[in-house]
């Protein structure tokens, strides 16, 4: 899962959330991340790793990285945490309260709050994130486009990813369905991380 998903599946406290989204910023054990970092923000980085374990050996991820062209697969699962972040941006009334835009104004807020948890990493990132408006480019497939192109700007060994859109719009449905299928599994085993039970809503009619 992308940036979007990390930060919907999280807890709803600021410590939680900005663990989530450093998940894949921020290296250590919990212990030298404890050195930096207040404990509860750690245990949101511990959170993302886990969830990211789940992702990666889950059998609906895997399935959706096999719609992907061969030469594009090997950055399959870059491309699809992406587009499941797109599908999560068009379904969030049926799994989460609120619009996607209160929602991401609060993150960019809560970036505010806590400038000290953000880490060298990510903290020189959230004036573009924030400015690109990062967490509402999903929702549109010229978002999406636009975001597999910057992370193709990291570094020429990622330019397959650029053309990844058109595996998206060619298998457009059947990415859809799979998502539908996996983020009610994926936000269970979330809610089973953070301890609390949740109604799981259904995406389908």
């Amino acid at each position: 899962m992308n940036f979007l998903a990390h930060l919907a599946l999280a807890g709803p406290d600021d410590a939680s959330r900005i663990g989530n989204i450093l998940g894949d910023f921020e290296k250590g054990t919990p212990d030298s991340l404890r050195e930096r970092l207040p404990s509860a923000v750690v245990t949101g980085i511990m959170m993302h790793r886990h969830l990211d374990r789940y992702t990666d050996s889950h059998p609906l991820f895997l399935t959706s990285k096999n719609l992907l062209k061969p030469e594009r697969r090997r950055f399959a699962g870059i491309a699809i945490d992406i587009f499941f972040d797109h599908f999560l941006s068009k379904h969030w009334s049926n799994f989460h309260p609120g619009t996607t835009t209160h929602f991401i104004a609060e993150v960019y807020q809560l970036f505010e709050r806590h400038p000290e948890w953000l880490g060298s990493h990510f903290g020189p990132l959230v004036p573009r994130i924030k400015s690109e408006n990062w967490l509402g480019t999903y929702q549109t497939i010229t978002g999406v486009e636009f975001t597999l192109q910057r992370i193709a700007t990291r570094s020429h060994k990622f330019e397959p990813l650029i053309h990844s859109v058109e595996d998206l719009t060619s298998n457009y449905l059947e990415f859809e369905n799979l998502f539908l299928q996996f983020y009610p599994q994926i936000r269970e085993y979330a809610a089973k991380l953070l301890g609390k039970k949740i109604e799981n809503k259904s995406a389908f009619p």
